[in-house]
């Protein structure tokens, strides 16, 4: 077949009916709703394909919105600020110029313990800022490193760009942005998608009220944390660009541009397995980036311990090989035009706004966070993520599935430069906590095969994956056909817990004549009635997909002894 000859194929058009006529086939009687669709932790219904009537039907103005988010962006391309652990001063410049040499972009500060400076010090810090921009977490008001700006002339102050974090007025430069829209309080306190950009900008309206817009909206940048839900966090950020038109159209204004500045979730963070977080934060980084920050930093894989040199620069390195590689640095928005992103951009926009006015109504930010309010609705989303972990419907790879009993736990130690981030709630705690306790208590546990393991391996693999989630890591026995030699293994083993794997047929066959003092379970799940039937004989449950982890896995580690 010729070049010209494939150009010239035609396929058949058909339509999302057809599809769904196909797909309902193909799933044998399954319903299609609920294995197909997936319901999102803000209740919006992602479908399992995307065409352009379903896109015209939810977004009026595809082209107005697309407009929205292509206007907000400074340029095609990002800054790589990854941040800078130093001690002093002299380390800090020292670590800075070394990482701007390495593909850093940006002077990043983070002011948790301020340094004294002195003139030599600050002569060139001043030279650097003057050549990159700078992000600054200032937590105090006369943090040292402010009189770094009295080292300019008036021709560098204006070449001076870049953000500060600050939360008390502050001078600086006209081009440095001093007025934080801070979600990340909402983000790492379990905040959803539509708490973030709701809350976003109600901080904006209460902002607005004690200054004029223009002078505000010129001091503006935004902060997200991105998680590890690729296109979701994609239409986060392009919803902020379209909710901030809508703002601003409300004011009767024109639409300033905001710098928004992204940076990895630790939401998602383990202990367990941190090089997984490599991927956690590659996949939040490419979502960051295709959605359009301005500015995006990349927590290392090790950052909820202690962070080395390596783990920055590999952190960085995600960064600088998405840019390189991917050449989306090149696109304004790459998104433009998806279906789906199109889609639930919107979906994010209307349920946004919608809860933007909800907080109005209820006194605006300042009052709901006062009276407990968001708070209380924040937690409620929260604890409904945390039992989709728990139950294994939200998979942390390497802690709550295809954990690595054997993998030392190592103790959080978050750098005093990131106390934000320590009562930041992450999804992997009680998994962490898990793996702590077992390090303190010795179960002898196995996984007891009544039939040939070729014919139970599929029980045999789930039940040892599962007890690896709390670092249990059980015998596996023989094959034992009878309950004389289940009991007789048992004993000689002096087992604290067992889990026994076979066939329905082949359980009740052998559970009535157990006699163990062993606390007993069985794979796959079974119905109250008969496990009451079985209680006599010591069976007390049964382990299955879906069952919640964290309660049945404290209840297996209560069983053993003090280890040594």
């Amino acid at each position: 077949m010729t070049i010209d000859s494939m150009k010239n194929i035609q396929f058949p058009e058909h339509t999302y009916e057809e599809w769904k006529q196909a797909a309902e086939a193909a799933l044998k009687g399954k319903d299609f709703e609920k294995v197909m669709k997936t319901r999102t932790i803000e209740d919006i219904t992602l479908e399992p394909l995307y065409t352009k009537e379903m896109l015209e039907r939810s977004v009026s103005d595809v082209d107005a919105q697309v407009a929205a988010v292509q206007s907000g962006k400074f340029g095609p391309s990002w800054i790589v600020a990854q941040e800078i652990t130093a001690h002093d001063a002299e380390e800090f410049l020292a670590v800075t110029e070394d990482d701007l040499s390495r593909g850093n972009e940006a002077v990043v500060y983070s002011g948790a313990q301020p340094f004294e400076w002195s003139e030599t010090q600050l002569g060139r810090l001043a030279e650097l800022i003057v050549r990159y921009p700078i992000y600054f977490k200032v937590t105090e008001d006369e943090d040292p490193i402010l009189r770094v700006f009295d080292k300019l002339s008036a021709e560098q102050r204006s070449a001076v760009e870049g953000v500060i974090f600050t939360e008390e007025p502050i001078e600086a430069p006209e081009n440095v942005r001093t007025g934080l829209i801070d979600t990340l309080p909402t983000h790492n306190a379990g905040g959803t998608i539509i708490h973030e950009l709701g809350v976003a900008l109600s901080m904006m309206a209460e902002t607005l009220k004690q200054q004029d817009f223009e002078s505000a909206a010129k001091k503006f940048w935004i902060r997200f944390a991105v998680d590890t839900h690729f296109f979701q966090e994609i239409s986060k950020i392009r919803a902020f660009r379209v909710l901030w038109h809508a703002f601003c159209s409300a004011y009767g204004q024109q639409a300033p541009r905001i710098p928004v500045f992204t940076e990895t979730s630790v939401r998602s963070y383990s202990k367990l397995d941190p090089y997984v977080n490599l991927l956690r934060a590659g996949n939040a980084t490419f979502s960051a980036v295709l959605a359009g920050t301005d500015g995006h930093t990349v927590h290392p894989h090790d950052f909820l311990t202690v962070p080395t040199g390596s783990s920055r620069r590999i952190a960085r390195n995600v960064q600088l090989v998405i840019k390189e590689e991917s050449h989306v640095s090149h696109v304004t928005d790459a998104a433009a035009g998806s279906y789906y992103i199109e889609s639930l951009t919107r979906e994010y926009v209307e349920g946004a706004w919608k809860y933007f006015l909800e907080i109005q109504e209820a006194g605006g930010y300042s009052e709901v966070k006062r009276t407990g309010w968001l708070t209380d609705d924040i937690q409620a989303k929260w604890l409904e993520r945390e039992q989709q972990v728990a139950n294994r419907k939200a998979s942390l790879i390497g802690t709550n599935i295809y954990a690595n009993p054997q993998e030392p736990v190592k103790d959080a130690k978050i750098d005093a430069a990131h106390l934000e981030y320590m009562t930041a709630k992450r999804l992997a705690t009680p998994f962490e906590k898990l793996r702590a306790k077992s390090r303190e208590t010795s179960v002898k546990s196995a996984v007891v095969l009544l039939e040939p393991l070729k014919a139970v391996k599929p029980q045999a693999d789930f039940v040892q994956g599962f007890l690896s989630v709390a670092g249990i890591e059980p015998e596996l026995s023989p094959y034992l056909s009878s309950a004389d030699e289940v009991n007789r293994y048992i004993r000689s083993e002096e087992l604290d817990y067992a889990v026994l794997c076979g066939s329905r047929e082949t359980l009740e066959k052998i559970i009535p004549q157990l006699e163990v003092k062993a606390a007993v379970d069985v794979a796959g799940k079974i119905d109250a009635e008969t496990l009451e039937s079985w209680e006599s004989n010591g069976v007390r449950d049964s382990l299955y997909a879906g069952k919640p982890l964290i309660e049945k896995l404290e209840a297996v580690l209560s069983l053993g002894k003090e280890a040594l």
